[in-house]
């Protein structure tokens, strides 16, 4: 059996976030769930460089690969020069679009 060419995700979710912190998760993770931790620290500081992110929760057949599916909606290079000029600080991509 071949992988099919195409596929259309399923149970397609999504909530726009706004935040100031690149290393602060978005979403919880397993082990912050399990320490009883939250992401809902604080809204985003509208005085301070607020930043938007997107968590996306999708469902994918057999042999279908997410990272594919989401380079095909951020349509944002994946080569390892571009790749390598991403930074955790300042103005992440903003600087490189």
């Amino acid at each position: 059996d071949y992988r099919k060419l195409m596929c259309k995700p399923s149970d397609v979710t999504f909530a726009v976030k706004e935040y100031n912190d690149p290393l602060q998760p978005l979403i919880n993770t397993d082990l912050m769930d399990l320490s009883s931790t939250s992401t809902e620290k604080e809204e985003a500081k509208k005085d301070e460089n607020v930043l938007f992110g997107m968590v996306i929760g999708f469902t994918l057949p057999p042999s279908a690969y997410a990272t594919i599916a989401l380079r095909e909606l951020t349509k944002r290079p994946t080569s390892s020069d571009y790749q390598t000029k991403l930074e955790l600080s300042g103005k992440c991509e903003r600087n490189l679009i």
